[in-house]
């Protein structure tokens, strides 16, 4: 304790900023996941082809290399520069979005065929139903995996201070340097995520009892 007091400050303000990219990340990936899987879903020939390759590429690269991608290759090609923190926030949306899609996708082939068939007959189009009857059923059934997603983004942030962005793990790794307390520091670290990915947890399960779908 005589090391986090004095650092406390430091250390929460490396938190707002692990929140507010965890946040834009998840916002971000969320709707990436939700085109990409409805691509997918409705099978379009060539949009449907380039949404497969776009996910299986990023599934396949490690995240810490996709960072790089966007922090380092992408502004050498484009002769462009950004920073740190907005290089993370669009790798980890973009990284993010690939594993939502294909939850996306597996949430709308969910959806039974009779429930689309009645709201055909009812009079809806194909896009009527896809956006009043598919799509919130996969979307209320799935929460349980988003969650699960946000929670491993909500870790996922602590690679950004790798590129330099001083969020909450960055933080405590400046701090060790200076005062060399590693126990202490790794310890209260540990706790602050765990603290924080119960809750975001705790969030999915209120909202998934909450909305449970029973047809």
């Amino acid at each position: 304790m005589d090391v986090i007091l004095p650092n406390l400050g430091f250390l929460l303000s490396g938190l707002a900023t692990t929140a507010v990219l965890a946040l834009i990340s998840i916002v971000a990936g969320t709707v990436l996941g939700i085109v990409l899987g409805t691509l997918r879903y409705t099978s379009v020939p060539v949009l449907g082809q380039a949404a497969a390759i776009y996910i299986e590429f990023t599934r396949g690269i490690p995240l810490l290399v996709f960072l790089f991608l966007f922090y380092f290759a992408l502004p050498a090609l484009g002769g462009y520069k950004v920073s740190a923190y907005v290089a993370a926030a669009q790798g980890f949306s973009f990284f993010i979005g690939a594993y939502l899609a294909e939850d996306f996708r597996s949430g709308l082939r969910s959806v039974r065929p009779q429930l689309k068939q009645a709201a055909r007959a009812s009079g809806l189009t194909e896009t009527q139903v896809f956006r009043h009857i598919v799509l919130p059923i996969a979307l209320r059934r799935i929460i349980p995996t988003l969650f699960n997603q946000y929670v491993r983004l909500f870790k996922f942030t602590s690679v950004a201070s790798v590129i330099g962005v001083s969020e909450l793990t960055g933080r405590a790794m400046l701090v060790n340097a200076r005062e060399f307390a590693p126990i202490a520091i790794i310890v209260t670290l540990a706790l602050t995520y765990l603290v924080c990915c119960l809750a975001l947890s705790s969030i999915g399960r209120a909202l998934s009892h909450r909305f449970t779908v029973r047809t």
